[in-house]
């Protein structure tokens, strides 16, 4: 583990969410009060896993802090990604501030409590104003996470810590929390050169130069394996039209960048979702492909 703050290790990414409602209902059935804080990226959240977690953790309606780090290397459904667009300007910081208010937060708990007694179709009305005024007024796509019972706070400029730990103090001091949801907009590689020109590279390095950022990689004695596969799998792509490429987000890794290039029709990148990959080929063979 790289922090004594981190105590969960897992072999895959996208399961961050998952584990949190686990320690947060064990939390509860021990009687404790720590905070659980789950971390997940804009790559990782592609995954199905995170939306079962998402989906559990709003019907479970424990206390729980999760956040998303978006840093734009995948495309999510915000106004922000692939735009130029700033991510956060003055009013979107104070309205960030003011949703994450604790008196607010928990006088909407209140009012919440209050609208389930209203008769008719009143309690439902009563959300939907409260849902989309906030998705609104802070231009965030707030609807798909509230739809999962998330309390969506964002999004929030990752790099002015002021904003960022004010926002995280005032969730963590709300008692009447539930599951958040914090939107954090990052730039991948901030304030260091290489890696934030360099999209699919540097998020797991060898020994590198730092002023160059260039890795100290030793060459083999023949081609990578991956250089062999990725060849050899355009060679059968040239040869019959119906092979295709598909990969979770690891087109690097698995030398089917190669094969785009050469196929950019014909190579399919599902994101980090490896059953599905699994089983959209399925579909694919059901068709003669």
């Amino acid at each position: 583990s790289e922090s004594e703050h981190d105590p969960f290790g897992a072999g895959h990414s996208s399961t961050s969410i998952s584990a949190g409602v686990g320690m947060a209902v064990g939390r509860d059935m021990m009687g404790r009060k720590n905070h659980v804080v789950s971390v997940i990226g804009d790559g990782a959240i592609t995954a199905g896993m995170a939306y079962e977690a998402m989906n559990h953790a709003g019907f479970l309606d424990r206390n729980q802090i999760i956040i998303l780090n978006d840093n734009k290397q995948v495309s999510l459904p915000t106004q922000y990604n692939g735009g130029n667009q700033a991510p956060v300007g003055a009013l979107s910081s104070a309205l960030s501030r003011l949703q994450a208010n604790q008196p607010l937060r928990e006088l909407r708990e209140i009012a919440k409590g209050l609208s389930k007694e209203l008769p008719g179709p009143l309690p439902e009305v009563s959300a939907r104003i409260d849902e989309y005024a906030r998705g609104i007024l802070a231009g965030g796509p707030s609807s798909l996470f509230e739809e999962l019972g998330l309390y969506y706070i964002g999004p929030v400029d990752g790099h002015n810590l002021d904003d960022l730990v004010t926002i995280l103090n005032e969730v963590k001091n709300t008692q009447t929390a539930g599951p958040v949801m914090i939107h954090v907009v990052t730039e991948k590689g901030k304030g260091y050169a290489p890696a934030e020109t360099a999209s699919d590279k540097m998020h797991g390095v060898v020994k590198f130069d730092v002023a160059t950022g260039k890795q100290n990689k030793k060459a083999g004695a023949t081609d990578s394996y991956t250089n062999y596969f990725a060849d050899s799998l355009v060679a059968e792509a040239e040869a019959d039209p119906k092979v295709v490429g598909i990969h979770a987000a690891m087109g690097g890794g698995t030398g089917l960048n190669r094969f785009a290039k050469r196929f950019p029709d014909r190579c399919f990148d599902v994101g980090i979702a490896e059953q599905h990959a699994v089983t959209f080929a399925a579909g694919l063979a059901c068709e003669g492909v």
